[in-house]
């Protein structure tokens, strides 16, 4: 191993090729990899997704969701699924085993669903199962406004929609307030009463006349020619010409004699709105690796020139646009970056020699950009989340290039050749280096082993980390002993500078030598700061994703059941205004998908730094203001702080098949959440009702005239939703033919007289064969493995509380009054915190097990490694402390800076006790042998901590941006390793004396 060492300091040359090699690699790579906003991920999560509009929610239920859970239960490999039935469509959300084979399950999950039989015959299309992954998230929404009418709008947008298809990088793209052409058929019953004619006979007619059928191939001596009867409708007139009957006076019947027929649109069922104006609203996802950036510049590219080439007819205002995100988030790492780096170098000439801080520098551009290098190679990209990790690693890589700089500084004063010093100092410390490089990598590989979607997000830190720290690895080996030789080699002449650390140094010396005699009481004092400091801690807020930064807030709201799209739209006229009202430099744009009764949308801000009030006080200045608004139901803004949505503050699952014990536990659950002061906007999700016609057959007349209620069903269908019979191709353009009937009998009273032809061909009004009556049914039925349930919700207005307290205080004291049937699980906000801090709780003894063994295994000793790891619990009060200080939550990325910094601080506590030993092994009394080590590495160990520091403050305080994933990573970072630094330099010198002079022990007890 020394002569490997020997072999690449002797060569400078070398040393320099590579590290001009590695940094033009690096810069190379950077123009390839693409910018995303997460990882690309693809969770263990699928969703089956079914569509059938003009269903109920219990239709839905009943048909589609109750018949793919049956077949469901037969796949192995899922550890829970729960499902949404709603108005027209049915959604399945599965959570996958990761122990098993995820693609085997998939495939199963898509077997299953093939296998269920009973689906209504009238589907709009089969299930479709899809994996979910961060591809599929939006990246961009944008309006089209015009004041043309509806229909040019309309067939604008649909050609719009090609294009933005088209484009490189785009994945998905899906349409708000959007409807499709269609031609109606709107029957007259008095019409088709005078002919004698049934609905049936209409939509055959129109079935047989939409026909393209091949009918063989003709084949002659000299040529083979194809049959096609092709009989499509291309046109209303076409459509209106269709011959339904015959009369026996010899007249024909045709679809225009019994109904009006119109090119139209389907019937819309939610309007887009931004900024106050109403619009169709495209919502844009990136296919997979594509460049976030990239992609969003081309579809802007793609809007100016419409905006051009149609005069200004369509406006285009963007909602969303994670480009700027992104940009924002480069131009905080890179401002930031560079005032820590300049930092860094101020900070290492005012201790180092120049030439010397130099070279230590460039060990920071070799890592980063090495780490740029691997990227592409693991089929990784630049996101937020790897961003995060190698603004960590800085501090980390910068810790081994001071220790091996100062090790060749301290053989050269000893007055050795500087060839001579770069070997021998390397080989000094090269153990200590790869012990602390494996602690620092074992800190962070437990976090491969967290569950759940954050594990699945995170999991490119422990990754970019380790490839950071095997570059660091070489660059301290391989390269800078050959760049400080050959510096130093060129200095050798030159008047040595005078250091200026000598008289820190005597200064600690003294100190040190006080502290160690009155040791006993050092460590006494060091136990009690360390007990109160986490005392004050017990009070600290957990929130994974803290939301002072957020700039976006999503927005829910409920208007009476029933309303119309026109009706909605103008209840929100308040609700617009109030939003409208806001400051210029807080809102940027807002826009809503209005719907009945129930409407959502997103209020976009400007960046923290740009105005004065947080997102949550602006979301509260908003709730308060729309609190008693007289038009609106129900109004929720929620602060989406980025990640994985988080679920409701408090949410309760009332699970249970038995409706009446069911009923009784959301009433307590709900009374409970309404009697705390500190929750508020208690509701259910089976508040919210449609009303909806509820037909009680009569099925002693259905029989007598041999009908069915599928019969009435059809009859229903037809009368309110229409019926969709065929479909026909004009141009690229499927139009559907929908039969319905005419506007003035789309009524309840009107109904009840409507006729329904029997099989022999009566004439049977409806109200003779059921009782149709109105009653305001469940929007939304929820399902929890196969089970019903009921999520309960609430808001907490009461910062002091967390979710979690409040939901295990709820389940604690309802329990034991719900019925036996009844299961009550938390869920929301809660669990997902809990998921998280499980995978923490697993991660973190993990690593301090780990880091155990290798010091172990490194000292030779059972004991000894107890004393380097004895400054964690300092380290992490410290670093929490600081959060406390700050006011600030505990985050994920507050405990990933935690995580970090304990590889740190073992780092400096590991080099301070193995120079002990190695003095101690030359003959040096404990206490001489304590003084001396640590005197000699007093400027390595302050070295590692504030480079590190320094580098990582301007992010923590935001001078070149704030960050909501790497501010509090960086303050824990920071200050934990800042405020450890007396711990390691004062009492690990006075625990490492004391537990050797009391139990005598030799080096490797």
């Amino acid at each position: 191993m020394n002569n490997f060492l020997a072999y690449f300091a002797e060569r400078s040359f070398l040393a320099r090729l590579i590290t001009i090699m590695v940094l033009l690699i690096g810069l190379g790579s950077m123009s390839i990899l693409k910018l995303q906003e997460l990882p690309d991920v693809a969770f263990a999560e699928v969703e089956i997704t079914t569509q059938y509009p003009g269903a109920s929610a219990q239709d839905i239920e009943l048909n589609i969701t109750n018949r793919i859970e049956k077949e469901l239960k037969s796949v192995q490999g899922l550890t829970k699924y729960d499902s949404q039935s709603f108005d027209g469509q049915s959604l399945i959300t599965i959570e996958l085993d990761e122990g098993d084979d995820i693609q085997k399950t998939i495939r199963d999950i898509q077997q299953a669903v093939d296998r269920v039989q009973g689906l209504p015959k009238d589907i709009s299309n089969p299930p479709l199962v899809e994996q979910i992954s961060t591809s599929s998230f939006e990246i961009m929404t944008f309006g089209v406004i015009t004041q043309l009418d509806n229909a040019q709008l309309q067939s604008y947008v649909r050609d719009l929609d090609k294009k933005v298809r088209s484009i490189a990088g785009v994945g998905t793209v899906s349409l708000s307030g959007f409807t499709e052409r269609e031609f109606w058929i709107e029957v007259d019953p008095s019409k088709t009463q005078r002919y004698q004619l049934a609905l049936s006979d209409i939509t055959s007619a129109i079935n047989t006349r939409n026909l393209s059928l091949s009918g063989g191939v003709i084949e002659s001596w000299n040529s083979e020619q194809r049959i096609v009867t092709l009989t499509q409708i291309h046109s209303i007139e076409e459509l209106s010409n269709t011959i339904i009957k015959v009369l026996p006076s010899g007249e024909t019947v045709r679809l225009g004699d019994v109904a009006r027929v119109s090119d139209s649109f389907e019937k819309a069922t939610e309007l887009g709105m931004v900024n106050g104006e109403s619009a169709v609203l495209f919502t844009v996802a990136k296919s997979a690796n594509a460049d976030i950036i990239a992609t969003i510049d081309r579809v802007k590219a793609l809007l100016e020139q419409e905006s051009k080439r149609l005069n200004g007819q369509f406006a285009f205002p963007i909602s969303l646009n994670l480009a700027d995100d992104m940009s924002d988030k480069f131009s905080i790492v890179t401002t930031n970056g560079v005032v820590g780096l300049v930092l860094i170098l101020i900070v290492l000439s005012l201790i180092l020699q120049r030439a010397i801080a130099f070279w230590v520098s460039v060990s920071i551009p070799f890592c980063v950009l090495g780490v740029m290098t691997v990227l592409p190679i693991l089929g990784m990209n630049l996101d937020s989340i790897t961003l995060a990790a190698l603004l960590l690693v800085i501090g980390i890589i910068v810790d081994d290039s001071v220790i091996v700089a100062e090790s060749i500084y301290q053989q050269r004063q000893q007055g050795k050749t500087p060839l001579d010093a770069a070997k021998s100092g390397v080989q000094n410390v090269i153990r200590p280096i790869f012990a602390s490089l494996t602690t620092t990598a074992l800190v962070f590989i437990p976090m491969f082993f967290i569950p759940g979607t954050m594990g699945k997000a995170i999991m490119v830190i422990p990754i970019t980390v380790i490839a950071a720290l095997l570059f660091s690895l070489a660059e301290c080996t391989f390269t800078l002993p050959a760049h400080l030789a050959n510096a130093l080699k060129k200095q050798q002449n030159k008047p040595q500078e005078q250091d200026r650390f000598n008289g820190v140094i005597r200064r600690y010396r003294l100190l040190l030598q006080r502290c160690l005699v009155w040791k006993k009481s050092v460590l006494a004092v060091s136990i009690i700061a360390l007990a109160s400091g986490g005392t004050l801690l017990m009070t600290l807020k957990l929130d994974i994703f803290p939301s002072e930064t957020a700039k976006y807030i999503k927005i829910y709201t409920e208007v009476a059941p029933g309303a119309s799209l026109k009706q909605v739209r103008q209840a929100h006229s308040v609700f617009e205004d109030a939003i409208a009202q806001l400051d210029k430099s807080e809102l940027v744009s807002y826009r809503m998908t209005y719907g009945s009764p129930a409407s959502h949308g997103v209020l976009t801000l400007s960046n923290y730094e740009q105005r004065d009030r947080t997102a949550n006080q602006i979301a509260d200045h908003l709730n308060e203001k729309l609190q008693h608004a007289p038009t609106i139901n129900f109004v929720k803004f929620t602060v989406d702080a980025g990640g994985p949505p988080p679920g409701e503050p408090i949410e309760i699952r009332v699970i249970s098949n038995n409706e009446t014990e069911r009923n009784h536990a959301v009433n307590l659950v709900m009374a409970w959440m309404q009697q705390q002061s500190s929750l508020d906007k208690v509701t259910n999700n089976e508040l919210l009702t449609d009303p909806q016609l509820q037909i009680l057959p009569q099925y002693e007349w259905l029989a007598r005239y041999n009908l069915t209620v599928q019969d009435l069903a059809t009859t229903l269908r037809i009368a309110f939703d229409g019926e969709s019979v065929t479909s026909t191709w004009i141009g690229d353009q499927e139009v559907n033919l929908r039969v319905l009937l005419d506007q003035e009998y789309r009524n309840i009273e009107r109904l009840k007289t409507t006729k329904i032809t029997t099989p022999s061909g009566v004439k049977v009004p409806l109200n003779r064969l059921a009782k149709v009556q109105q009653v305001q049914a469940p929007r939304e039925l929820l399902h929890y493995n196969g089970d019903r349930q009921v999520l309960v919700s609430a808001q907490i207005v009461d910062d002091a509380m967390s979710s979690g307290e409040l939901s295990q205080r709820l389940s604690d004291a309802l329990a034991p009054q719900v019925g036996k049937s009844v299961q009550l699980d938390i869920g929301g906000e809660a669990e997902n915190t809990s998921d998280t801090m499980s995978g923490f709780v697993v991660a973190f003894p993990m690593a301090m097990v780990g880091i155990y063994f290798v010091l172990a295994i490194m000292f030779s000793s059972l004991l000894q490694p107890l004393l380097i790891m004895a400054v964690i619990p300092f380290a992490v009060v410290s670093a929490l402390m600081a959060l406390f200080v700050h006011m600030q939550p505990l985050s994920l990325f507050a405990l990933i800076g935690v995580l970090g910094m304990t590889g740190v601080v073992v780092n400096n506590s590991l080099v301070l006790i193995n120079r002990i030993n190695e003095l101690r092994v030359e003959g040096l009394p404990v206490i001489d042998a304590v003084i001396g080590a640590a005197a000699s590495r007093l400027r390595p160990i302050l070295l590692t901590s504030i480079t590190t520091v320094v580098g990582l403050l301007p992010l923590a305080y935001g001078i070149g941006g704030t960050d909501v994933y790497m501010g509090p990573m960086s303050l824990t970072l920071g200050y934990g390793l800042l405020f450890s630094l007396p711990v390691v330099l004062i009492v690990i010198p006075c625990l490492y004396a004391l537990f050797l002079l009391v139990n005598r022990s030799p080096i490797n007890g």
